[in-house]
């Protein structure tokens, strides 16, 4: 029951290619835009479509499948928790930022087709806490 309390699951499209960073640690480590949609009716009754982009941080093994799997477009299905973290921005301004801490996702529609429905699962000896 505790997984329930800080999770997150979304349909949606990257936003670019996945590009993989190295922790001191050794620890791989992706950060990559993803949009999802969604419908509404505005006050002439027409159809509208809002685009809303989160930020997804994938870690370890997962990382790297995502690096194999993920092109900017591919439709992924993600199953995460909110994480969040702050900076100063070169205005002085404090910011805090909201991530979704990957745990597993799979692939629904690829950049390559021959990719299509991949589904990867972490494994808890990659998370770095």
């Amino acid at each position: 029951m505790n997984m329930l309390v800080n999770a997150v699951q979304l349909i949606g499209r990257l936003g670019a290619d996945a590009e993989i960073k190295t922790t001191t640690q050794g620890t791989k480590v992706s950060n990559v835009r993803f949009a999802t949609n969604e419908y509404s009716k505005n006050s002439k009754g027409e159809w509208v479509e809002i685009t809303y982009w989160h930020n997804l941080v994938f870690w370890g093994k997962l990382a790297e499948k995502l690096e194999k799997n993920g092109r900017k477009g591919t439709r992924l299905m993600i199953q995460g928790s909110l994480t969040y973290h702050e900076y100063v921005d070169a205005h002085d301004i404090r910011r805090e930022v909201a991530d979704i801490r990957v745990q597993q996702f799979i692939v629904l529609e690829s950049a390559n087709p021959q990719r299509q429905l991949v589904a990867e699962q972490e494994e808890t000896e990659d998370l770095p806490f």
